[in-house]
């Protein structure tokens, strides 16, 4: 695992293949592939849900997506996109009453390498919960349920442990902290340079998710992604092979495919790009063309057909930055409880007497 120490690929069976199955049945995922929640872009259609629904918004960190499985003492594993698994050793997770380790506690978010004083740290950013002490929390609304099982019986638990000795940090291949998510009309500041700097890892957008839905697992059209214009970007496999059309001088091109072994379209092929054939690459669209961005070592196949399209989609038809928080400020979705007026600092008991609000 790029840029932490002790982190290996585990391929011992039967039980990797355990820690997948599990996973997947915590998330009740049908499917023999990587189980978590996908978003899908936001475009001019369905920005539309933001109206008939609350949803909260968190910054869209560039990491990398992990599911972390906690099975016990020395049994916590990380599930890659491409169902990949590792093992993660001296990470701890003790029971918030008994002080045991948790087991069956399925958790999703992202690892980030943070720069701090020029030095790098990696920190998981976890974001969801699906299984907690063998409890199905993913049926649970998102806020406050489940991002509140997060800090309770997750990070608090473990900053406890860590201050008073039970945990070494020093020994931890990464941090765990909980990804904040708040109400959408946080948008706005969560795009100034003022909360960039906060961060220490670039951020490259932002992620809504619904506040009363359950866990989905696979694709969910109503978790959206949003990034600005140019920042939207697919994921390709990258084949060169050469023009040698009649009549055309012969060259290389780069075909770009996405999920199916579907050709999508075409590149040119750049010094950056020469020695990644049969790799994956991310590229943006810019003045009519695909440009290559970076290679995604941390993913075996590109995108899926409908993934693709949706992105050019955004692309050809972008929700501008402007349009978003204007969109959030005057259509989002308002509950009874947000139109009520605000109460009085002071308030009465049926019988009259007054209770002070705190």
């Amino acid at each position: 695992m790029p840029g932490v120490r002790g982190v290996q690929l585990f391929e011992i069976e039967p039980r990797a293949s355990e820690v997948q199955k599990k996973a997947r049945e915590f998330c009740k995922w049908s499917g023999k592939n990587f189980p978590g929640s996908q978003p899908v872009s936001m475009d001019l259609q369905n920005i539309s849900y933001l109206n008939v629904k609350p949803y909260r918004v968190s910054w869209k960190a560039d990491g990398v997506r992990y599911m972390m499985l906690i099975d016990g003492k020395d049994e916590v594993y990380m599930i890659d996109r491409d169902n990949c698994v590792f093992k993660v050793p001296n990470l701890r997770f003790l029971h918030n009453k008994e002080g045991r380790h948790l087991t069956d506690t399925l958790l999703d978010g992202e690892l980030v390498i943070d720069k701090v004083d020029g030095v790098e740290k990696p920190r998981y950013l976890c974001y969801d919960i699906i299984r907690f002490d063998n409890i199905n929390v993913g049926k649970e609304p998102f806020h406050p349920v489940r991002l509140g099982c997060i800090d309770r019986e997750i990070i608090q638990p473990r900053n406890r442990a860590i201050t008073d000795g039970r945990i070494s940090k020093e020994k931890e291949p990464f941090g765990v902290i909980l990804k904040g998510f708040w109400d959408v009309t946080m948008a706005g500041p969560l795009l100034e340079e003022k909360f960039a700097r906060t961060l220490h890892h670039d951020p490259d957008g932002l992620i809504f998710q619904p506040s009363k839905e359950p866990y989905i697992p696979g694709p969910n059209p109503d978790v959206l992604k949003w990034k600005p214009s140019h920042m939207n970007s697919v994921d390709f496999k990258l084949v060169i092979t050469v023009d040698n059309r009649k009549g055309m001088v012969k060259k290389k091109i780069g075909q770009l495919y996405v999920g199916g072994n579907t050709l999508f379209d075409t590149m040119r092929i750049t010094r950056a790009v020469k020695d990644l054939h049969n790799k994956i690459v991310e590229c943006k669209f810019e003045n009519n063309e695909w440009v290559f961005m970076r290679e995604r070592t941390d993913k075996s196949f590109p995108n899926s057909f409908e993934t693709a399209i949706a992105v050019v989609e955004s692309i050809k038809n972008p929700v501008k930055t402007e349009y978003l928080l204007d969109y959030i400020n005057n259509k989002r979705y308002i509950d009874d409880s947000d139109r009520m007026p605000p109460p009085s600092k002071r308030a009465r008991r049926e019988d009259g007497s007054q209770i002070a609000w705190h």
